[in-house]
């Protein structure tokens, strides 16, 4: 539902755009045909109701950025409270003076942080989800507007089941007191018992319009619209403006044919039948006159609009319908960038490159040298992408969804070609991130050995450093967006790099991650640390998936109570292989798209 939600009001926020230009129109028009702005009330119902992705260099919205996903983003980010600030000046302290590379021994300092990230971990998960509650106002606001609606139909419905018919979808009861047309599948006119042969020839040619036009439809889905969007006042507004237009619209086709004389009558019959009616402006009055004080001046709105109207040449008519059908286009596509996008579609690897500063070069003990990437072009939405470290390639493979980038970034440490990583890959690129996978230059046995050496593991730490380090030069990466997904030593890895380099993060995700068994470099006296003595100094979201059927639960929940913002997430089954469940991977896709919607 959440997802839903955002979905709406994406478009209600691009709709208000295409409202407020159709009401501009709808001034500037005012003395012509109403039937010309039905053209535009078209394409706000579009814009209402269908998520439309068809882009285009003519929209309007190239030239009114309205940035809706950072809209979204801030609420999916937004807290409703902020918990109370714990006091961790003493653990600060001594992360300040404890660097990433010294193992922390002392059991007191150790004691302060498990017990202050703890407090802190409580604060963090009691706090609402904003975009859940936004929702479910949302949902709460929709069901009541619909709710209104389907009961004033049903009522209504009730009110008229005596009507007699006398005629063709024609009925007569004592119960209305102005003629309208009501129906949801099949549309009838109802009319008052007493009205003389004049009267009802001409009320039913009005109301016999309102069915040819099918006016009875657009209200219907008028109704929709505003159930959906009760939120913005632009659509009420919208709504009400909407009906006015479709009884003006309908009186010019009913006189269009009439003598002066007859649109006289015409005109006075809609005074009288104004006065005389007992509905109010409900959202399902049906097509017909109202007595609330908004309709008095529509009355008077359709009547001068009656004494005033004149058909139009031909060559006019034909203009109007083409400008209005190229500014619905304008409003009814989204925007294509015809610059920035498409410069940025063309550049090759070596034009990207001059934009970008020299390549890096790291100190002891992470003393590398990086270069420019290679880029090869597997598919529209693949690519592989040589990175190189002192000379040597770090093969990657680049997915990216259909959509124009850069992308937020997934960067996966494992195995390149596992087909249970590349459904994860997939589930990651529907729902619009890049996924970076980093083959390790391990062999497998090794990579999934108990106990790599570890030296072999900090190369592979070094591997994913050069390709952060280069991933600037790949146009397609947000490099402010990245995210670490690792499993079992890709974990390791991943949470080792992740705290060194937790600035150039949002997040990261430990699948089963090895944090126990290997926490020892070996390679330098300077490497020898261990993970859980860093920790707590990784202050960036952080989530483990653990099997319920694993081993070592406890070196999992260890590491979530020393993580200051993690959430552990136990999942039914046991994987610890290369190879996914079927179940247990699509379950870790799905958990993680959930927490970077929610969490990150």
């Amino acid at each position: 539902m959440t997802d839903l939600f955002l979905k709406v009001l994406e478009m209600s926020i691009m709709g208000s755009v295409v409202v407020l230009a159709t009401i501009l129109f709808r001034f500037l028009l005012r003395k012509r045909s109403k039937r010309f702005i039905m053209i535009l009330w078209a394409v706000v119902a579009v814009r209402l109701l269908l998520p439309i992705n068809i882009q285009s260099v003519i929209s309007i919205f190239n030239y009114i950025p309205l940035h809706t996903d950072a809209i979204t983003t801030q609420i999916q980010e937004a807290k409703v409270f902020e918990g109370a600030r714990v006091d961790t000046s003493a653990a600060e302290i001594a992360a300040e003076k404890t660097p990433v590379d010294i193992v922390v021994n002392e059991a007191a300092d150790e004691h302060q942080k498990v017990t202050a990230t703890a407090v802190q971990n409580s604060i963090v998960r009691t706090a609402p989800d904003v975009k859940e509650i936004l929702a479910t106002i949302w949902f709460a606001g929709f069901a009541a507007v619909a709710s209104y609606t389907v009961i004033r139909f049903v009522l209504l419905k009730i009110k008229l089941k005596d009507a007699v018919k006398i005629g063709r979808n024609v009925y007569e009861s004592d119960k209305v007191r102005s003629p309208f047309v009501f129906g949801l599948f099949v549309p009838k006119i109802y009319l008052p018992e007493v009205l003389d042969n004049t009267e009802r020839e001409y009320i039913l040619m009005h109301e016999r319009m309102h069915i040819r036009h099918g006016d009875w439809i657009g209200k219907i889905l008028g109704v929709v619209i505003v159930a959906v969007h009760w939120f913005n006042p632009f659509v009420w507004l919208s709504y009400a403006l909407f009906e006015q237009d479709i009884e003006m619209s309908c009186d010019e086709s009913t006189v269009s044919k009439m003598t002066s004389e007859l649109r006289q009558a015409y005109a006075i019959s809609i005074v009288n039948y104004a006065k005389k009616s007992n509905n109010k402006r409900y959202l399902v009055t049906p097509l017909g006159f109202s007595n609330s004080g908004f309709c008095k001046a529509e009355v008077t709105h359709r009547v001068k609009n009656i004494i005033s109207f004149k058909k139009g040449s031909k060559a006019t008519s034909v203009l109007l319908t083409v400008t209005l059908l190229f500014v619905g286009a304008a409003l009814g596509l989204n925007s294509k960038p015809v610059a920035a996008a498409e410069e940025y579609l063309s550049l090759t690897n070596d034009d990207f490159v001059q934009a970008v500063e020299a390549p890096v070069q790291r100190e002891a003990p992470f003393d590398y040298k990086t270069s420019v990437p290679s880029v090869k072009t597997l598919t529209d939405s693949e690519k592989e992408i040589s990175f190189y470290r002192d000379g040597k390639s770090v093969t990657g493979k680049l997915m990216t969804p259909e959509t124009i980038g850069p992308y937020k970034t997934i960067v996966m440490c494992g195995c390149i070609n596992s087909p249970s990583y590349s459904k994860v890959s997939k589930c990651f690129t529907d729902n619009g991130y890049a996924v970076l996978l980093i083959k390790s230059n391990l062999d497998s046995a090794d990579y999934f050995a108990p106990y790599p050496h570890g030296d072999q593991l900090f190369s592979e730490v070094l591997d994913l450093y050069a390709v952060m380090d280069e991933l600037r030069y790949i146009p397609e990466v947000d490099t402010g967006n990245l995210y670490l997904w690792g499993h079992q030593q890709g974990g390791y890895i991943a949470a080792y790099t992740g705290i060194n380099r937790k600035s150039e993060i949002k997040g990261m995700f430990l699948v089963e991650p090895e944090l126990e068994a290997l926490n020892v470099f070996s390679e330098s006296p300077k490497l020898a640390v261990k993970i859980f003595d860093l920790l707590p100094q990784c202050d960036v979201p952080v989530t483990i998936f653990w099997g319920t059927m694993l081993p070592n639960s406890n070196e999992a929940k260890k590491a979530e109570s020393l993580l200051p913002d993690c959430k552990l997430i136990m999942l039914d089954g046991n994987s610890f292989s290369l190879e996914f469940d079927d179940e247990y991977a699509e379950n870790v896709a799905k958990m993680t798209i959930e927490a970077l919607k929610t969490r990150m």
